[in-house]
């Protein structure tokens, strides 16, 4: 038998981050795009989009930006915030996780 765990992120009890949110902010740190990290994980645009738009709310910072397309295409990155909110939830991911190892 195995003991499993999910941690998450909270503001004043409202969840910000968990792993899914942090792989969809892993995809676009690395596509530079919304839309396709929607895509490659199999989620819709605009479910996508409100995730961003509720963890904003509940951060109360903005963690992408966005320029809109051209012939090249638009752009969506990790603003600062949303760079330091994703490394805050890995760091307290790993230990979390090396604390359930020595227990």
């Amino acid at each position: 038998m195995e003991t499993k765990a999910k941690i998450w992120l909270e503001v004043d009890g409202r969840p910000v981050i968990g792993e899914g949110r942090a792989r969809l902010l892993e995809s676009v740190d690395e596509t530079k795009s919304l839309s396709e990290s929607a895509r490659r994980m199999g989620l819709s645009y605009r479910y996508a989009w409100g995730v961003i738009r509720e963890i904003e709310k509940n951060l109360g910072k903005s963690i992408i930006s966005s320029s809109r397309g051209g012939s090249g295409g638009g752009r969506t990155e990790l603003t600062e915030d949303g760079r330091a909110l994703l490394r805050e939830f890995r760091e307290k991911e790993e230990l979390f996780r090396k604390c359930m190892m020595e227990s």
